[in-house]
């Protein structure tokens, strides 16, 4: 259920978070501008290192950015009460990336699910409290024998879904999916992605996935925002970054995708990168994927790109994208 108005649920507006480190400021998120609408699935994708984390975190209110501005329902979240930041939390969740290590190893997965509507008081009476767990548990594919197990007698998969079914609790309006899928087996990650597009046509949340994976990404994203170095390189719908992609960074991530037919895998170009992924700490002048591009020229070495749009829907931080 996409917002019929096009008013943006999350805004960001040049984003800026840095950190004090011994060799000076890293740059770890450097004027990142995306809006996410009610319903949607935006695909966060990049090499480890980006960013892509410390953005989530951010969104989440658990890093203050340097700079820049982080609007829900139009309103910046660190000019909330303390009231309305207890609200904010039951409205964006996260589900985190290493399911063995986010899960309390002493408390029954019953009291992890229903952590959430413990502290924010929901279903204080305890028959509606256990209908609740059970409920959440059932909605991602779990029954009532799991409820007094410890997350030792799960597997990677299933640990994963009572992350889900702890996110779901408080019914937020956005989760911030951080890599969910990237310590699972392949054929769990595509359980776990057919199970959040369910989750997300029955009760209209929106998410914010991060990931590496180009390949999973495309199953489950509306739009696809491709980071580099702390900025977005280009914005895209999904099937338009596979297809009409025109930044150098996209294409060269959308090559080392691996295709199943051996004859088609023989014949295709890979793009090989040179050059080394310059220090987010002493970014150069210019494009910060100047040294490593084919493309380059002396304006790219001088200025660095501007997030345009080439087409509707499409932006690109890109001085050659035409």
């Amino acid at each position: 259920m996409k917002n019929e108005t096009g008013a943006p649920l999350l805004e960001l507006k040049d984003v800026k978070t840095y950190f004090k480190v011994s060799g000076g400021i890293l740059k770890a998120v450097n004027g990142v501008s995306l809006t996410i609408r009610e319903g949607e699935t935006i695909g966060l994708v990049g090499e480890s290192g980006c960013g892509k984390s410390t953005l989530g975190k951010t969104i989440l209110r658990l890093i203050r950015p340097a700079g820049g501005q982080v609007l829900f329902d139009g309103r910046d979240i660190w000019s909330f009460s303390r009231a309305e930041r207890k609200a904010y939390t039951r409205q964006v969740q996260m589900i985190f990336q290493d399911p063995y290590a986010c899960l309390d190893p002493l408390s029954v997965i019953g009291d992890t699910v229903a952590e959430g509507m413990d502290i924010h008081r929901l279903n204080a009476d305890k028959a509606e409290r256990g209908k609740a767990i059970l409920r959440l548990l059932n909605d991602v594919g779990l029954n009532e024998s799991h409820v007094n197990r410890f997350p030792h007698e799960f597997s990677g998969g299933q640990r994963q879904r009572v992350g889900i079914a702890r996110a779901l609790s408080l019914t937020p309006r956005l989760i911030v999916c951080d890599e969910p899928i990237s310590a699972l087996d392949v054929s769990i990650q595509a359980q776990v992605v057919n199970l959040l597009k369910r989750l997300q046509r029955d009760m209209g949340m929106a998410y914010l996935f991060i990931t590496h994976d180009l390949s999973m990404v495309r199953q489950i994203s509306d739009r696809i925002a491709v980071m580099y170095l702390g900025s977005i390189v280009e914005i895209a719908d999904s099937e338009d970054i596979y297809l009409s992609n025109r930044h150098p960074y996209t294409k060269a991530l959308l090559s080392a995708i691996p295709i199943a037919d051996p004859t088609v895998e023989r014949k295709r170009e890979r793009i090989v990168l040179s050059g080394d992924v310059p220090s987010p700490v002493n970014l150069p002048a210019g494009c910060a994927f100047a040294g490593r591009c084919p493309n380059a020229c002396d304006r790219c070495r001088r200025e660095a790109p501007s997030l345009r749009e080439i087409a509707p829907g499409h932006l690109i931080a890109c001085h050659l994208a035409e």
